[in-house]
């Protein structure tokens, strides 16, 4: 049985949650926005927490833009979770066909998979996602994976990723290791969130 599994990238497969809550914040006051403790608000989504920051919408573009950019600069130090780099080679050896979406730039993901010699485990990419155009992409890759792929699952570690499945109408795996909490994505998505790399494979293989 052929299957596609479609990984989100930041917070699922490269560890950036620190780094990127860092740099939102130290630009805070240039832009116009409040700080966020982003480790006590993992229960939020990403619409909430613009909110809670005072971003004004109008400037979600302009931001996302900035913010590429500057991952982009520090983009060879992005580094894999924990057991992540294992679970894409043991998913790829079960003929299990991979691929990534994501709101991050196209260079610092090409970046991340020639840093960790991954150039030929992903046979779909797409980057440079609008904040909260998950939905829109997820739906290209049901219409790319139709006629090739028996079954497709999407992996992701924020809420919006699982609206955005949900709405699509595709199955979604959550892991707890990086944007929202476990808690909040239980709620979510009961019995479908992984507590760490190994507990994803089986997921994904058994799926």
């Amino acid at each position: 049985m052929t299957k596609l599994a479609i990984f989100d990238f930041d917070g699922t497969l490269a560890d950036t949650f620190l780094s990127g809550s860092k740099l939102i914040n130290q630009y805070a006051e240039q832009f116009g926005y409040q700080q966020i403790d982003f480790e006590k608000n993992k229960s939020l989504s990403a619409r909430e927490l613009i909110k809670l920051s005072k971003v004004k919408f109008w400037q979600i573009p302009k931001l996302i833009r900035f913010f590429r950019k500057k991952s982009e600069e520090n983009s060879d130090e992005i580094c894999a979770f924990n057991g992540v780099l294992q679970m894409l080679e043991t998913i790829k050896n079960q003929d299990i066909k991979l691929g990534i979406i994501t709101t991050n730039s196209q260079k610092t993901v090409n970046c991340f998979i020639k840093k960790y010699q991954l150039e030929n485990y992903f046979e779909y990419i797409e980057t440079d996602v609008s904040l909260f155009g998950k939905k829109r992409a997820v739906k290209r890759a049901k219409r790319y994976a139709k006629n090739k792929f028996q079954k497709i699952v999407y992996i992701g570690d924020e809420i919006r990723d699982i609206e955005a499945c949900q709405k699509a109408g595709i199955k979604i795996f959550s892991v707890d290791w990086g944007f929202n909490s476990s808690e909040i994505l239980n709620q979510k998505n009961p019995g479908f969130v992984a507590n760490n790399a190994v507990e994803l494979t089986e997921m994904i293989i058994k799926y």
